[in-house]
């Protein structure tokens, strides 16, 4: 087992996510023209909301 605590894993798993997300917003302002400091926290800000929000309504069903 990699990580021996559920809330250790989670705030793990939730930081590489972060981090890909802004990665992913960085490469697709400079692909788009857009611009990289524009497109990053953006791309960061709004599939974070919508990742929450995926997660709490999981948590309310289950």
């Amino acid at each position: 087992m990699l990580m021996h605590s559920i809330p250790r894993a989670l705030a793990a798993s939730t930081g590489v996510t972060l981090l890909t997300l802004f990665i992913f917003g960085y490469l697709k302002g400079s692909v788009t023209g857009t611009g990289t400091f524009k497109s990053a926290p953006q791309t960061l800000m709004v599939d974070g909301l919508a990742a929450a929000v995926a997660f709490g309504i999981a948590r309310l069903i289950s």
